[in-house]
C-alpha cells in the first residue's frame, strides 16, 4: 500500500495537464487541451481551469522537463506550439497517481483528478488507488477519533477547547463520509 507524501509544490491542474497528455497519445496542442475543462466535460465538474493557466502549467512543464514544446507550422494560420509528455514527465505523473491524498480536504480536487485519469490510463492502478484512499482515510479516522477522546472534561470550559472539539468532529464526520463513499465506489 502505497502512503501519502503530503502535498507537493506541483499544483493538481498541472499533474492533470500531464495526464491528458498521456491520454492524448502523448502530445497535444494548448486548444485541445483546454477543451478537457470545458463545461459539458468530466473534468469540469471537478476544476476550472482557464486557458491563460493552462498555458502556464504548460510552460511550467516544459521548465521542470516533463514536457517539451515544439512549434508545428500550420499553413497560412499562425504557427502552433505541440506538448509532449518526456519520460521523466511519465514517470512523475505515475508516481502522482500512485498515491493517496493525505487529508480529507484533498479528496474533492485532488483526489477525483487522480481518480479520473487514473481509471483512463490503468485500470488497475486505480483499483489500488481507491483501496490506498480507503485505507488512508481509515487511518486518519481512528487519528480524529482518538484526538477527540484525548480531549477531557476539563477542556470543556475552554472556548478554544470547544472549537477544538467542534473542529475534530467536522473532520471527522468528512472523514467518514468519505470512507463510506470510497466503499461504495470501489473498495
Amino acid at each position: 500500500m502505497r502512503k501519502p507524501t503530503g502535498r507537493s509544490d506541483v499544483p493538481t491542474a498541472a499533474h492533470a495537464i500531464l495526464g491528458l497528455l498521456e491520454m492524448d497519445e502523448g502530445s497535444s496542442h494548448g486548444y485541445d487541451l483546454a477543451r478537457h475543462f470545458g463545461d459539458s466535460q468530466p473534468l469540469a465538474q471537478v476544476i476550472h481551469l482557464e486557458p491563460a493557466m493552462l498555458y502556464h502549467h504548460l510552460k511550467r512543464l516544459a521548465r521542470a522537463g516533463w514536457a517539451t514544446a515544439t512549434v508545428e507550422p500550420q499553413g497560412t494560420r499562425p504557427a502552433r506550439q505541440v506538448y509532449q509528455i518526456t519520460t521523466t514527465g511519465r514517470a512523475e505523473l505515475r508516481r502522482w497517481l500512485s498515491e493517496p491524498v493525505a487529508h480529507t480536504r484533498e479528496i474533492r480536487l485532488e483526489f477525483l483528478v487522480k481518480l479520473y485519469l487514473a481509471e483512463r490510463l490503468d485500470p488497475d492502478l486505480a483499483a489500488r488507488l481507491l483501496a490506498d484512499q480507503f485505507d488512508t482515510c481509515r487511518r486518519l479516522e481512528a487519528s480524529l477519533v482518538s484526538q477527540l477522546a484525548a480531549l477531557t472534561p476539563a477542556d470543556a470550559d475552554s472556548s478554544d477547547r470547544v472549537f477544538v472539539r467542534r473542529v475534530l468532529e467536522l473532520r471527522l464526520a468528512q472523514t467518514r463520509a468519505a470512507v463510506r463513499w470510497l466503499a461504495r465506489v470501489g473498495v
